[in-house]
């Protein structure tokens, strides 16, 4: 049974989908597999999401990219503060979807290597009202837990899962990126020019 069709078994069935934990009691009363919980949990949380997220400027979104994206044999890039300073060599894909979420009027990118970093960058920018939505790239356990955080923030998020996970090499859906990116812009604000200028996947 797909994700979509586990929901809507839920929802019908009144189940509690608040939380993490509720979830997963919710599915194992159904009999369905509780390692879905996260999945489900964070599926829900962008749709109910989706809205809020659209009404944010793209330059009060902040976009966190997990290190683990890089061509960590050849990424040219340096730590700083927030993360990896993305140098856009090409050698990965982080270059390609700054690139395009810049054409779309995004400022705020950062190239973390985990959770605390971005809890310091959350922390010192929603209080100044310079973070009002993230998008997060991760896999599904560490976008289930931000998605609970930032819920108790009041910070939409929208949430993009790796396709691969793992320390190092990992992948995502480049077209998933771009339509979350996408979220609530019109198409005159789209800017053409980076429509097909997605780079693929590198070969790892």
């Amino acid at each position: 049974m797909g994700i979509d069709n586990i929901i809507a078994k839920l929802a019908s069935a009144g189940a509690d989908l608040s939380t993490r934990n509720a979830v997963r009691m919710a599915l194992s009363l159904i009999s369905e597999d509780e390692e879905l919980t996260d999945q489900i949990y964070v599926e829900i949380k962008n749709k109910a999401y989706k809205e809020d997220f659209a009404k944010v400027p793209v330059e009060k979104r902040a976009v966190f990219i997990p290190q683990c994206l890089r061509n960590v044999k050849e990424c040219p890039a340096e730590f700083g503060e927030y993360g990896w300073k993305c140098t856009k060599c090409g050698k990965c894909s982080i270059g390609s979807i700054i690139e395009y979420g810049e054409g779309l009027g995004y400022k705020q990118f950062y190239i973390v290597p985990g959770g605390s970093l971005v809890k310091k960058i959350l922390k010192e920018k929603v209080p100044k009202g310079e973070i009002k939505a993230a998008l997060g790239i991760a896999c599904w356990p560490e976008l289930a837990e931000a998605s609970e955080k930032l819920s108790i923030l009041k910070i939409p998020l929208q949430a993009v899962p790796l396709l691969r996970a793992g320390c190092i090499n990992t992948l995502v859906d480049i077209e998933r990126v771009r339509v979350a990116l996408e979220v609530g812009l019109t198409q005159e604000s789209k800017n053409p020019a980076f429509s097909t200028d997605m780079n693929p996947q590198p070969t790892l």
